[in-house]
């Protein structure tokens, strides 16, 4: 009984913020801005307690929660990021309290981070610079083996426009930046079809909101299903899915698209199979009335070994080819992935994205392999440590994206490469996006309302040295540049490089001091330079 009434619980409460104290899914209604952070605030505040509620309901066997807090002081030449002639520096404070929470249960998990950042500014007192963080992903089993409920919450800062300000961090004043938040709640269905197929049938909500007049916010509403199985003969098998998506921008019209796919697949050997894909997808991105298109495809599958691993798709879509190839390599020491993609996009990627960072998979993937018999929890926290000891970010992105006001095709290419000696760690991103609207809205004069492609190219390249058994040094140069196609299109290139020394002074308690400059030319023109300092503790 507690179980049903935990996840009746969790259904009701997450439903009624994702449509609002009216409780209608879809509509024309614009929240104001005051509006948007009280919802922003419920989210924040129902989410864990919602998912560690049900968790605890359905025995968590093993629950870890670290409140922590920090304090940071960034000394900034250019507070602002002005260009030369303005530039005007500050003495930044920065005080984070925070919490993660890890819990794993028979039929429950959650992971939680969750941060507050208060930015202090000595000469300019009247800023008001506070920021969110969060990132929680919560999955239960409500009906075993049958009904689930997935919840994802993130909050992240996302820029206004590519040839805007590139922040060096989150203590300068950036007017092209704007704190998201986005969540999902997703209930489904999975099992098996009268003994011969297994079927899944999902259902998911998401609402995308910012602190901006500038981004529309984004509320989504997906259905999709499936049906999967094999034939008399072993290496052929099956797939039908179907999928009907409705996006509501707060500012212009709504879209709407449904697909239906069939996928055969042949397997010659266990490391090698091929697929053919047929099927037909209707959309209205391009037109006001829905266009239907029917797409074919081929697919490969090629892993020769455990450490390598190949696939790819490429169908015809409605905006040209669209492809989605997927390589990674591990050596003892070291990860190599990269991925190529073609594909509609509705916001960045970082909107959504609730992975703990591309260096944070390359290292775990490194000690899974290095450490068979750890369990997940133990590669987890040891990656998190060694991320911590050598002053490395758990994510490395070089390419930011921007928020958009309707869907794009989106050109992806991104590689990530790390290296993990006994003393020294080397991770390399590499990134290259081409985003070009769907439709074009009269009216407006930002990134949005032309038909150009907008180009982002950036890379990153991070070197630590273990000094001691308690420090660090860490090197790092990045570089993101925005453009388009067009003749004297503009043009934002911004450069960095970092200096960072990270030490533990006790088990629970580190220290990092460092310095950086940063130049960025064309549209956007500044210089900075920074010395930093932190402390965190956790308790």
């Amino acid at each position: 009984m507690a179980t049903v009434m935990a996840t009746v619980t969790a259904t009701v409460m997450v439903q009624t913020v994702l449509e609002g104290k009216g409780g209608a899914p879809r509509g024309r209604r614009r929240l104001a801005v005051g509006d948007g952070q009280l919802r922003q605030a419920r989210v924040v505040a129902l989410l864990p307690v919602v998912l560690a509620c049900a968790a605890t309901s359905l025995h968590a066997e093993n629950w870890t929660i670290v409140p922590s807090i920090a304090v940071s002081e960034t000394l900034t030449d250019n507070v602002f990021l002005s260009s030369s002639s303005n530039k005007q520096g500050d003495l930044v404070t920065g005080i984070t309290p925070s919490i993660s929470v890890n819990g794993q249960g028979a039929r429950a998990n959650l992971r939680l981070d969750y941060g507050y950042t208060e930015q202090l500014y000595l000469r300019e007192k009247s800023q008001r610079n506070h920021q969110n963080a969060l990132n929680a992903v919560g999955t239960l089993e409500a009906i075993e083996d049958f009904f689930f409920i997935d919840a994802t919450g993130r909050i992240s800062q996302q820029y206004l426009s590519a040839f805007g300000a590139v922040s060096p961090s989150n203590a300068n004043v950036d007017r092209n930046r704007t704190e998201t938040s986005s969540y999902s709640l997703s209930p489904y269905l999975r099992g098996k079809l009268l003994g011969w197929a297994d079927y899944r049938l999902r259902y998911q909500a998401t609402t995308t909101s910012s602190q901006s007049n500038l981004a529309p916010g984004l509320n989504s509403y997906q259905w999709s299903g499936g049906l999967n199985g094999s034939t008399r003969w072993n290496h052929i098998t099956w797939a039908l899915d179907a999928s009907s998506l409705k996006n509501d921008y707060e500012f212009g019209r709504d879209y709407d698209a449904t697909r239906y796919d069939v996928t055969v697949a042949y397997r010659f050997n266990p490391q090698f199979q091929v697929s053919l894909l047929g099927g037909r997808e209707s959309n209205d991105y391009v037109s006001l009335d829905q266009q239907t298109n029917f797409t074919r495809g081929v697919g490969f599958d090629w892993t020769p070994s455990t450490r390598t691993r190949l696939n790819a798709i490429v169908r015809n879509r409605f905006f040209g080819t669209g492809w989605d190839i997927n390589f990674s390599h591990r050596r003892p020491r070291s990860m190599l992935t990269f991925r190529s993609s073609k594909d509609v996009s509705l916001q960045p990627q970082g909107v959504g994205n609730h992975g703990q960072g591309n260096n944070y998979d390359a290292f775990y993937a490194i000690i899974a392999a290095t450490n068979p018999t750890f369990t997940p929890a133990q590669i987890g926290a040891q990656t998190a440590q060694l991320l911590v000891d050598r002053g490395i970010p758990a994510d490395s992105t070089v390419v930011n994206g921007y928020l958009n006001d309707r869907p794009q095709v989106q050109n992806l290419q991104q590689l990530t490469a790390a290296l993990m000696g006994s003393r020294n760690t080397v991770t390399f991103t590499a990134t290259r996006s081409e985003q070009q609207g769907l439709s074009v809205i009269n009216g407006l004069t930002d990134d949005y309302s032309t038909r150009d492609r907008i180009l982002q190219v950036g890379y990153g390249i991070i070197w630590a040295h273990q000094l001691s058994g308690l420090s660090s040094l860490s090197l790092s140069f990045n570089q993101q540049r925005s453009s388009s196609f067009i003749t004297s299109s503009p043009e934002t290139t911004t450069t960095g490089g970092y200096l960072l020394l990270s030490t533990r002074i006790t088990p629970k308690t580190s220290a990092n001091i460092g310095a950086r400059r940063v130049i960025s030319t064309g549209v956007t023109s500044y210089t900075e330079n920074a010395l930093t300092g932190a402390l965190s503790h956790s308790f």
